[in-house]
């Protein structure tokens, strides 16, 4: 199956620059994988990973929001992994979608982000031509 590549502005949710205490469990031999999130958004976060991980594992989540220092409990799968090598990039860290939240510990999460701006771009933005190597056409 191949993967779908969204752009940033096509995402269902706006990521929030809100750094997060968590603490994510690889839920197959219940190891810690990482204590901080990155950024949150009400999909998921960017977890900074202290153990390795693979795209589609299984994460338990502790997520204390900032504001409220309130304790939301989730499920979620690795959606990507960053391996830190490019400018900009945090560390190794692990995207993560949530797969399992109750709707208390959501609308906690949503009202814990509420004001916060949206993280930087770590890269500079890309022309469309420039992604699809189309011709660019001369007027």
């Amino acid at each position: 199956m191949d993967a779908i590549k969204l752009w940033a502005s096509d995402r269902s949710t706006v990521r929030r620059a809100v750094r997060a205490r968590c603490q994510a469990v690889a839920e197959n031999g219940f190891r810690l994988i990482g204590e901080k999130a990155l950024d949150l958004s009400t999909d998921g976060l960017l977890l900074a990973c202290d153990a390795g991980v693979v795209v589609g594992e299984t994460m338990l989540l502790s997520i204390e929001m900032p504001s409220t220092r309130e304790w939301i409990d989730a499920e979620a799968v690795v959606a990507r992994v960053v391996e830190g090598y490019r400018d900009g990039d945090r560390g190794y860290c692990a995207g993560l979608r949530f797969t399992a939240i109750d709707f208390e510990s959501w609308r906690a999460l949503r009202h814990g982000m509420r004001g916060s701006p949206p993280p930087v771009p770590m890269r500079s933005l890309r022309s469309f031509f420039a992604l699809t190597n189309a011709p660019a056409f001369a007027l």
